[in-house]
């Protein structure tokens, strides 16, 4: 649950600093006479619980360090779901990682 208010959090920053860009860019065109219509008419951003996500990555590392060889196993099951096992290295050591990639095509609050 924290993960995914901290998503909610960094998105709603995102929509509010594309909504100064787009405010400073249009009030820079007014000034210089040069107001392109489809700013004027889109200057609001939507807001980011109705973004689409396309896809989302869920990863999750061993505890304990791995010492066999590299590895790197991928599939995807009957949902579309794709499922990723891989051994990474972290500095001078490897560790398993578990990644889920969903393709949820959905508005983020639909897909919560």
């Amino acid at each position: 649950m924290f993960g995914l208010v901290k998503l909610s959090s960094s998105l709603s920053r995102v929509e509010d600093r594309l909504q100064l860009l787009v405010g400073e860019y249009n009030a820079a065109s007014i000034q210089n006479g040069k107001q392109y219509l489809s700013l004027k008419l889109n200057s609001k951003i939507p807001n980011h619980i109705s973004w689409t996500v396309k896809i989302w990555h869920f990863g999750q590392d061993a505890l304990t360090s791995y010492s066999g060889e590299k590895f790197d196993m991928s599939w995807e099951d009957r949902l579309n779901v794709f499922h990723h096992i891989y051994s990474k290295e972290y500095g001078k050591k490897m560790k398993v990682r578990k990644e889920v990639q969903e393709y949820p095509n959905k508005a983020l609050e639909e897909a919560f």
